[in-house]
């Protein structure tokens, strides 16, 4: 954030020893009349007003002590320095002071170096951090010079004036700073929801202003009281060893706080993140309970809706749930006042420094989970809301996105690879009710947080989604199935008595063409899906010596029956992820990178050489696809030849010269952007078609 502006009069010149309006305000010999003894406790208190009430001043900031100030090394002063040393009664004469507080301005702007300070809310948190440029600095130092000018002008002004008559109007004028403390306090009873910044501003312009026009203040503070009224009452509990059960409103603080503890000690195999809480048992700051008329009408009338519409439980009531809800604390009061807004944008920045986006990954809608510790790694503040899921559709993760929530459906709840809902994803807010603030304390707030784990939902058909926002929400990753344990022979002989059946017999002879000897009507079988016919002993053995036993691929036309898996590696992952980079050829869309990781290991029964190592050598590799319908489409086929363990397989590597190597399997993919005539990148105008009809030859389709 930059003050700079544009200066047009040639008294901002950098020079130290002149002001605004070419005040001299340094190095100048004032007369004994602007000196005032500061032994004379009337002297005394009006200074120290008067440097208090600079402290709040506009362009006071960089040069008051921050949060985040280290301590005083004895190089750089503040004005708090100075309003301790008239405490400490350090001072002789007025005009000591005064200069001080000019020196700290000099002595701020001679340094070339930018000034950081950071806005804290009302509840002491960083709101906003601030960083001024020199020339901000010099232009708000000219400012203050002025303002200290007139200060110090106006408070001995009755012994500079010889009219008497102006003498007296002059005094009735400075009469207000006999008490500034009071102004502001009464200000402040007045207007309690005006900040304190503006209402300090306003105290200073009426007591040092001959013409300010009163009415037109008070107007003006009105107007501004509204602005700023909160629409909620809140109530705020603290933990105690004590309990007063008779207090009004004492009962949702033990709601609230029985829900966070047991929640937080849940463990859940989640697929988002989960943050870190430290001291758990003792993690609670305070709760703040929330009263919010118009959202609680809203509300109500929701559940009237649902009523009607029968989305009842078995007892003909609404269900209601307790859900948390984690963002940034200086969202809070926004939420509590007007309830969420579903498309609003994030107020923290990512690590660029740029607003962070808002990427709605399970679908549009206000997010909620029964866990504090993942709504937690969503900001430090902690919001504990009334739920209405209403109709809920469930979702388990299955590597892609999932389609919007369609209109049959309230909400959807996404569930771990357990079946345990973590993430609730609500489309109205009117399903919403704001019911407690969680405040943790700062120690129990870390910066760890445990992983996610990944739920793969086996034989997806869903297509993945078009999002453009889906390289901030990271990669996808996929796992291959994991080897059975079951018996090869059983598995055989369940192949066998899904996929094939009898032969019909036939006066004609017919050969077997895996061992070419004559057909028996006892002995033939034919395979369900092609009708070709074979010995079953050989179909058997054909089958035993497959990559997996749980299908038969017949050996005249290559037609699967069942479903096809292969001898992948299964410690291995695809990640998959989409930007916004183009693909040579495709100039209408985006980009699809793919990365396959495999590690070493030792081979198992259905690899060349069971027992033997194997290596992964060349890995990560990297796949690209255009973002269009056709990529999205290979995409998700090839996400299912993953999971059923058909892109790799181990055998000997051509290119390497090597046994016993994690190899491609026979399914092409684009692994370089360009191509420089390997034909591994693009333009490739027919490699989608191709690809595709590769997967299906394999039986992925």
């Amino acid at each position: 954030m930059s003050l700079t502006l544009k200066r047009n009069t040639e008294y901002m010149k950098t020079s130290h020893t002149c002001g605004f309006d070419g005040l001299l305000v340094k190095k100048r010999k004032s007369s004994d009349a602007l000196k005032g003894s500061m032994k004379n406790m009337e002297v005394k208190r009006k200074v120290f007003n008067i440097v208090k009430l600079l402290l709040h001043h506009i362009f006071a900031t960089p040069f008051t002590k921050m949060e985040n100030d280290l301590v005083n090394d004895g190089n750089h002063h503040y004005f708090e320095d100075v309003l301790q040393k008239i405490e400490e009664n350090k001072y002789e004469d007025s005009q000591q002071v005064f200069d001080d507080l000019v020196d700290i301005l000099e002595a701020t702007t001679r340094t070339n170096k930018e000034v950081n300070t950071m806005l804290l809310g009302n509840n002491g948190i960083e709101v906003k951090k601030i960083t001024y440029s020199k020339e901000d600095v010099e232009l708000m130092a000219n400012q203050m010079r002025k303002k200290i000018y007139n200060l110090e002008k106006n408070l001995f002004r009755e012994e500079l004036e010889v009219n008497q008559n102006e003498e007296k109007q002059d005094l009735e004028i400075i009469q207000p700073m006999d008490d500034l403390d009071k102004t502001f306090k009464t200000l402040q009873s007045r207007f309690p929801a005006v900040p304190a910044l503006i209402l300090m501003t306003k105290a200073l312009d009426i007591s040092l202003s001959k013409s300010l026009d009163l009415d037109f203040i008070r107007n003006e503070l009105e107007e501004t009281n509204k602005k700023y009224q909160p629409k909620f009452k809140s109530y705020k509990f603290f933990p105690s060893r004590k309990h007063d059960f008779n207090m009004d409103k004492v009962i949702h603080s033990y709601i609230a706080g029985y829900q966070f503890h047991k929640m937080i000690t849940k463990l859940s195999n989640s697929p988002v993140p989960m943050r870190t809480i430290l001291n758990m048992s003792d993690a609670i700051e305070s709760i703040t309970y929330i009263e919010n008329k118009e959202s609680t009408e809203a509300y109500k009338k929701q559940k009237d809706v649902f009523e009607k519409q029968g989305k009842v439980d078995e007892n003909i009531n609404v269900e209601e749930m307790l859900l948390f809800h984690g963002t940034a604390v200086a969202s809070l009061d926004s939420i509590l006042n007007s309830n969420f807004i579903v498309d609003a944008l994030p107020q923290q920045l990512n690590t660029q420094n740029e607003q962070r986006k808002k990427t709605m990954m399970f679908g549009r809608g206000v997010y909620f989970s029964e866990l504090p510790a993942i709504s937690l790694m969503y900001g430090n503040g902690l919001l504990l809301c009334k739920v209405m899921p209403g109709n809920c559709e469930r979702f388990k993760p299955q590597g892609v996105p999932p389609p919007e929530i369609s209109a049959e459906y309230d909400s959807r709840e996404v569930e771990s690879n357990n079946s345990q809902g973590v993430i609730h994803v609500v489309k109205s807010p009117a399903q919403i009710l704001p019911y407690c603030v969680i405040q943790l304390k700062k120690q129990s707030l870390s910066s760890q947080y445990t992983k996610p784990s990944q739920c793969v939902q086996q034989n997806s058909s869903a297509t993945p989604s078009q999002a453009p926002d889906q390289a901030q929400a990271g990669w996808s990753m996929i796992r291959g199935e994991k080897s059975k344990a079951h018996c090869k022979m059983i598995t055989i002989q369940k192949t066998m008595q899904n996929y094939t059946f009898p032969a019909a017999s036939s006066a004609d002879q017919q050969t077997c063409s895996i061992c070419c000897d004559l057909l028996s009507n006892e002995t033939a079988v034919s395979l369900a899906r092609c009708g070709h016919k074979f010995h079953s002993l050989c179909v058997q053995e054909v089958t035993a010596h497959q990559a997996g036993q749980q299908h038969i691929q017949c050996p005249n036309c290559q037609t699967i029956q069942g479903v096809k898996t292969g001898n992948q590696p299964t410690e291995g992952e695809m990640r998959w992820r989409k930007n916004n980079g183009k693909v040579p050829g495709y100039p209408d869309c985006g980009r699809i990178v793919i990365k396959y990781s495999m590690v070493d290991g030792v081979q198992e029964d259905c690899h060349p050489h069971p027992g033997k190592p194997f290596h992964a050598k060349g890995f990560p590799r990297t796949a690209i696809l255009p973002d269009n319908q056709q990529g999205n489409v290979v995409l998700t086929l090839l996400i299912k030849a993953f999971q059923r363990r058909l892109i790799f397989t181990v055998g000997p590597s051509l290119s390497r010269g090597e046994e016993d190597c994690v190899t491609w399997n026979g399914i092409h993919h684009k692994t370089v952007l360009l191509d420089a005539g390997s034909g591994h990148g693009y333009p490739d105008g027919g490699y989608l078609d191709r690809v595709v009809e590769e997967l299906k030859q394999i039986g992925v389709e």
